[in-house]
């Protein structure tokens, strides 16, 4: 069972105590109520014993912070195991599937897979019937599901007019994955003459960076096209994919 409110609100007080704040104006912003409250329920623990005189946490304080912690744990653990039970995801199914039926994660491509065949790695519950290739929700999701996250590699073009007439695409298609499984992006008019003229058909287009990250995290790899006038505007967005996809290796190369 979750601890009541007041006990909540003095097991937080405890913590801050524990990490080194003792002052109360500190403590209530840092949880959100007034230090009149914090002053409060310091006043509540030391009656308890919980704090000392000089506002130390007392040997029956950290017992009570052992307790109450581990109260909120066991609630959050019961939480996330119902919860569980509950989240539903999307899959392709490979093969026919029963509702109802023990089911086989994997990604293939890009995508989430699932299968009745045995096998090692996750494994879930089908919630609908499904033939071959229909979308099947899966949950009670058990395991981790492999993926080899994928990198995106941005090569950034001259501008256009310091772009040579003469210059060599096969110095470019060079530098263009030959594997069928990693996507090529293009990002503005310069980037798409290029792809073009190398014979290649874009993957992805317009949002190609934000694209090549979720490709990414999804096991794919993506090589982008920019301008070096347009790839300085791209700058802060792929921080920002960085921040969110860290498990996902940027390389950058200058042509």
């Amino acid at each position: 069972m979750l601890p009541d409110q007041g006990t909540l609100t003095q097991i937080m007080i405890l913590l801050h105590i524990f990490d080194g704040e003792k002052k109360p104006s500190a403590i209530a912003k840092n949880i959100g109520i007034t230090v009149q409250g914090v002053q409060y329920h310091m006043k509540i623990m030391a009656g308890k014993g919980l704090i000392d005189s000089g506002g130390n946490i007392t040997k029956e304080g950290f017992n009570f912070l052992d307790t109450g912690l581990s109260s909120m744990r066991d609630f959050v653990s019961q939480s996330i195991a119902r919860l569980d039970d509950v989240v539903t995801w999307e899959a392709i199914a490979a093969g026919k599937i029963a509702s109802g039926e023990e089911v086989r994660l994997e990604m293939r491509d890009g995508y989430l897979y699932a299968s009745a065949s045995p096998g090692e790695g996750a494994t879930g519950r089908s919630r609908n019937d499904a033939e071959d290739g229909d979308i099947v929700a899966v949950t009670s999701i058990n395991g981790i599901i492999n993926v080899k996250i994928g990198t995106v590699s941005v090569i950034v073009l001259p501008d256009a007019e310091n772009l040579s007439k003469n210059l060599d695409l096969k110095s470019i298609t060079g530098e263009l994955p030959e594997n069928g499984r990693t996507l090529v992006g293009s990002i503005g008019e310069e980037a798409y003459v290029i792809c073009r003229k190398s014979g290649i058909k874009p993957d992805l287009e317009y949002a190609s960076i934000h694209s090549a990250f979720e490709a990414g995290v999804r096991g794919v790899s993506s090589t982008v096209l920019v301008s070096n006038r347009r790839f300085h505007y791209l700058i802060s967005d792929i921080k920002d994919l960085q921040n969110r996809y860290r498990d996902v290796n940027v390389r950058i190369k200058y042509l």
